[in-house]
């Protein structure tokens, strides 16, 4: 019972802030995966909507190049479906975690990197909702700039990714920065979009002639939270 309520709170408290109630199932896959005792890397799943989980199922092919900013249960999700994973980490413990649960799993197709932000005289002048400032709303990450974080792409071609997932640190810099290097028909993936400062700078998402747009909302996998999961497919 305390769980359905806990379900139900935050349920309700996600359908005010976005006027929505497309959300709300899934109660019996989010309760069952909740008491499991599982988490994103024993499942190797993406903490992303169950919807957007099973979209994600669906798109994968074995010949897609990936590039993802944040790793974990994505990155061995991607690199079991997928040719190629490149994974840029900003946390240093997460990614020596997640470096030896490639080794046991024998996972050879992942190019892991670690990035740290670096801290920066003039963060207080910094827009966290400007892409072109690098820093995050994370109290966690106050102080520092993720400029070196999110250029890594650069070191790619432009047009060379078949997924490019946005799941890390200063969310909308690596939108803008993703863009260039996603090919046509590949997926610009963004979660937890119902942060809408996320998306807010890139009005030309929402041009259907130029991207096809799915939105996934629902529980987050083993969380008391609600979310929202947005793929763009470029036309």
């Amino acid at each position: 019972m305390k769980e359905f309520l806990l379900y139900v709170r935050f349920a309700f408290d996600y359908a005010l802030k976005n006027k929505t109630l497309s959300h709300i199932k899934q109660y019996r896959r989010w309760y069952r995966d909740k008491k499991s005792g599982d988490t994103t890397l024993t499942r190797c799943l993406p903490w992303m909507t169950y919807d957007a989980l099973d979209f994600l199922s669906e798109i994968c092919t074995p010949e897609m190049n990936v590039f993802e900013w944040g790793s974990g249960g994505s990155t061995l999700f991607f690199a079991s479906k997928c040719k190629r994973v490149t994974s840029i980490e900003h946390d240093s413990a997460w990614s020596g975690f997640l470096k030896e649960k490639l080794e046991e799993l024998r996972l050879l197709n992942v190019d892991y990197n670690e990035i740290r932000g670096e801290r920066i005289e003039d963060f207080s002048q910094k827009d966290y909702r400007n892409p072109d400032d690098f820093v995050s709303k994370d109290m966690n990450s106050a102080g520092l700039s993720f400029e070196k974080y999110v250029k890594a792409i650069d070191a790619y071609p432009e047009e060379c990714f078949d997924i490019v997932v946005v799941d890390g640190r200063a969310r909308n810099c690596c939108v803008k920065r993703g863009i260039p290097h996603l090919k046509k028909g590949g997926y610009l993936v963004v979660d937890n979009t119902d942060r809408n400062y996320y998306l807010a700078p890139f009005p030309e998402l929402q041009d259907a002639l130029k991207w096809q747009k799915t939105e996934h909302q629902g529980p987050i996998f083993f969380q008391h939270a609600f979310s929202k999961t947005s793929f763009f497919r470029k036309r």
